[in-house]
């Protein structure tokens, strides 16, 4: 009976100790890349006071491959821009009417259409970034017209 113990112990450690060893790999691999993501906003010279997350951190691979981490936000001032806009068009970005069933989502920030996104690539240990505009890429008039600060476009780690 005691061999039947330590066998169940050896084999439940085999299990749980990779899987343990997994988490904990992602978690730092996380928080190395909302560092960098984070620098580089601070370079971006937005300040931190004005940045809201609109999607936190994520992480992401291929097995056993490359690996990237994306993050949004957008800041208070593009978001009171956006709600001025979507209020005095009665539209949102994205070309959809302005009613009273959806007027809601132009109280919280998470639903902004200017959104700045970020995205840390392990394997060139370099952020990229890039302006939204309702979901898609800003074009450079959209970003000069709607967008009130200019991000890094590249940031390198080596």
């Amino acid at each position: 009976m005691k061999k039947w113990k330590i066998i169940l112990l050896v084999i439940s450690l085999l299990i749980v100790l990779p899987i343990l060893g997994y988490i904990g790999y992602i978690h730092f691999r996380t928080t190395q890349a909302e560092n960098r993501i984070d620098e580089t906003i601070a370079a971006s010279k937005i300040p931190e006071d004005e940045v809201i997350v609109v999607e936190k951190i994520m992480y992401n691979s291929k097995v056993f491959a490359y690996e990237w981490f994306p993050k949004s936000i957008t800041t208070k001032k593009d978001y009171a821009n956006w709600k001025k806009i979507v209020t005095e068009k009665q539209q949102y970005l994205n070309g959809v009417k302005l009613t009273s069933k959806n007027k809601s989502k132009l109280d919280s920030p998470e639903n902004c259409e200017l959104t700045y996104s970020f995205v840390y690539e392990s394997d060139s240990k370099s952020v990229s970034s890039s302006y939204s505009y309702a979901g898609n890429e800003a074009t450079p008039s959209q970003v000069k017209e709607y967008f009130s600060y200019t991000i890094l476009a590249n940031k390198s780690f080596k």
